[in-house]
């Protein structure tokens, strides 16, 4: 009888210490807390996994726990806006990942992460940033102000919403200082508009 009493109590205890850092998960963005740490579920080609979040909820740290936004982390630290969205905010952040990246022409993405044009690149990336923790639900079909000057047209359909005609892929991934928002390809707007 001890035995099995003691067997039954190391079993919770053995459950609880198990990670699940890289386990399959089935709802792309949804984030939960478990073996005192936080993981956020990251599509990853047909599946999805569990993926530990570091140190704050923060915009930078949810895409850092995901690796298809790899490339996108990269350039937000070449372009020095990853602390921006570490930031109080709030942000809306609409997040390319790395496929979207690579579906631009290579001279186009080799110009971008070209140390010499950081200027054009933080454009870019302020391009797919609004002000204000706007949620899916709270979209509407409308104008947005982006963080570089310029305007981003949203379309809110029943079949999804798209961003200057990128589709939103993933909605709704709530961080401390705002929300991201994956979709489907880059903004790139018109460089140096007036």
């Amino acid at each position: 009888v001890l035995l099995s009493a003691a067997l039954m109590l190391a079993v919770p205890a053995i459950a609880q210490a198990s990670p699940i850092n890289g386990e399959k998960c089935n709802n792309p963005g949804a984030m939960m807390r478990a073996n005192n740490s936080r993981f956020i579920c990251a599509p990853e080609g047909a599946k999805s996994r569990w993926r530990r979040v570091t140190g704050e909820l923060t915009i930078t740290s949810i895409l850092e726990a995901m690796p298809r936004y790899s490339l996108l982390v990269t350039a937000l630290k070449k372009a020095g806006l990853d602390t921006t969205l570490k930031a109080t905010g709030p942000f809306t952040l609409f997040a390319p990942r790395n496929s979207a990246f690579l579906a631009l022409p290579k001279s186009t993405l080799d110009y971008l992460l070209d140390p010499a044009n950081v200027a054009v690149l933080r454009e870019v990336l302020l391009h797919h940033v609004i002000t204000g923790s706007l949620m899916a639900n709270e979209l509407d079909t409308a104008s947005y102000s982006a963080l570089d000057g310029t305007v981003l047209d949203v379309v809110v359909r029943t079949s999804g919403i798209t961003v200057d005609a990128a589709r939103v892929t993933m909605a709704d991934v709530a961080a401390t200082n705002g929300v991201v928002h994956a979709i489907s390809s880059v903004l790139v707007p018109e460089i140096g508009r007036a």
